[in-house]
């Protein structure tokens, strides 16, 4: 706590408390006494009315100077009246028999409390030189008055020392009230803020968890939406790709009989211009029927209806075989279709009739946009699984089409992709065949340097692993038992 000054006024506020009345009483009193005189009909002298009229002078010096804000000014005065007008009326009265004086210590008592601890000891010295020039100067009988003097002296001084001693533990204790006052204050406009604040977080909190409901609301009524329109969109593709498909056969049957079975015509040839015509219609039944297929395996995937077979697959073989089927769609182009890999590949976990399908996708879609260069096919062992591609010398890929063209009916739009014909659908069956293995599809290309498709396949011993160690915890834990899920494919 901060050690309290002695000199300075402990509290201005007790000070202009203590004053308004001390004016009030100083008022009273010399109205009082000169009302006295007047009964007395005083006539000794003049200086008891002089005395009264100092009295009153220093009330309203008092109280002009309080107007200004000047405590310790008013303070003094005050107290100085207080303490010398008591002595004065010596001149008047005496010192023997006369008990005013006795009231000068009061002065000395408020010097203490409204000015400071210091001015009560200047208030009773300068009381004892008064006194002192009453005693030895204007005094009747000086060995009457001396022992008054002495008795005065002492009551003056020992006011002024308790007086500063009781100032110095007030004004201790008022600092230290002022100081528990004031943190008190600030804590409680800490805590108003703090409160106010945490009323403005409550209702923000409240704001926002409306309008998350809100948004939740919406999300749930925009996923229902989306799944409705979903599920319609893939019913609708399934069914009217198993109605076009069954005129489709139908037209690509009887355009491959009249083609390559005369027989059914007695062996009467059919005129050029009509097996052109055959074998355009046959044709584009095949590619209609192809799309239509594709949209049917796409509805099947994206329905969740589409199972695979797993079994632990050789892929070298199946190598061979797509690498061989592609040749047949170079006719004579000058590129080289070859194999890159070194050494036995590892046997992988995986459906062979769709492994087959996405290889055969992406070398068809190398043999349409390479003219000349090479394509490869490609592996690679990893930790825990096996990196296929297929690698070509083609027109490549600009980076703003690396991602668009693995959603469904997206193709490149350059000057040769559209000599060529395609459904936009290869790409994004072959990324749901990959991630229904439980790998991942992506693309590294450059634009007019060609591009690379690349694959992942999980490796036979890795599941192996893992399904062991999945089926100890299934018998070790009985609540995975009731929750775990297990996969039908990995068990065929």
């Amino acid at each position: 706590m901060q050690q309290p000054d002695i000199n300075q006024i402990p509290d201005e506020s007790l000070a202009a408390e203590i004053l308004t009345p001390l004016l009030i009483a100083m008022v009273l009193l010399a109205i009082t006494a000169f009302g006295l005189l007047l009964i007395w009909q005083w006539q000794q002298d003049i200086w008891a009315y002089v005395l009264i009229g100092m009295f009153a002078v220093s009330a309203w010096a008092a109280r002009r100077a309080q107007w200004q804000g000047r405590m310790r000014r008013a303070g003094a005065i005050v107290s100085c009246a207080f303490s010398l007008a008591p002595i004065l009326s010596g001149w008047s009265l005496g010192l023997e028999g006369n008990p005013i004086i006795f009231l000068a210590p009061l002065g000395v008592i408020l010097a203490a409390l409204l000015v400071s601890g210091r001015a009560a000891f200047y208030v009773a010295w300068v009381a004892v030189l008064v006194l002192l020039v009453k005693v030895f100067w204007g005094g009747i009988d000086l060995q009457a008055e001396l022992p008054i003097f002495f008795t005065m002296a002492f009551l003056l001084l020992a006011n002024a020392l308790f007086s500063w001693l009781a100032a110095y533990t007030i004004q201790g204790t008022i600092l230290w009230a002022l100081e528990t006052a004031t943190k008190s204050e600030r804590r409680e406009k800490l805590l108003r803020a703090t409160q106010t604040e945490l009323e403005r977080a409550i209702r923000e909190r409240d704001r926002l968890n409306d309008a998350l409901q809100a948004a939740n609301q919406k999300l749930d009524a925009a996923r229902a939406s989306a799944e409705a329109a979903y599920h319609s969109k893939a019913g609708f593709m399934a069914a009217m790709s198993h109605e076009l498909r069954t005129p489709l056969n139908l037209i690509i049957g009887f355009s491959t009989a009249m083609l390559k079975h005369p027989s059914m015509y007695e062996y009467i040839p059919l005129p050029a211009a009509y097996r052109d015509d055959l074998t355009e219609i046959r044709r584009s039944g095949q590619h209609l029927l192809g799309l239509i297929n594709d949209i049917l395996e796409l509805a099947k995937v994206e329905a969740g209806h589409l199972e695979l077979n797993r079994v632990a697959l050789n892929l070298d073989p199946l190598f061979d075989e797509v690498l061989h089927t592609t040749s047949g769609l170079l006719k004579d182009r000058t590129v080289l279709l070859r194999r890159d890999i070194e050494g036995p590949l590892p046997i992988v976990l995986a459906d062979e009739v769709r492994v087959r399908q996405i290889l055969l996708n992406l070398l068809s879609n190398a043999c349409k946009f390479t003219q000349e260069g090479e394509i490869a096919l490609g592996a690679q062992e990893e930790t825990n699984e096996l990196i296929l591609w297929v690698r070509d010398t083609g027109i490549g890929i600009a980076p703003s089409d690396q991602f668009r063209i693995f959603s469904e009916f997206e193709q490149v739009e350059t000057q040769q992709s559209r000599q060529q014909s395609g459904t936009g659908l290869g790409l994004s069956i072959c990324r749901w065949l990959v991630e229904l293995h439980g790998g991942r599809l992506w693309l590294e290309s450059e634009l007019g340097k060609g591009s690379r498709f690349c694959f992942s396949l999980p490796l036979l011993h890795t599941v192996v692993v893992e399904g062991q160690r999945d089926e100890a915890e299934y018998h070790a834990d009985p609540a995975i038992q009731r929750s775990k899920y297990h996969d039908s494919d990995f068990a065929r």
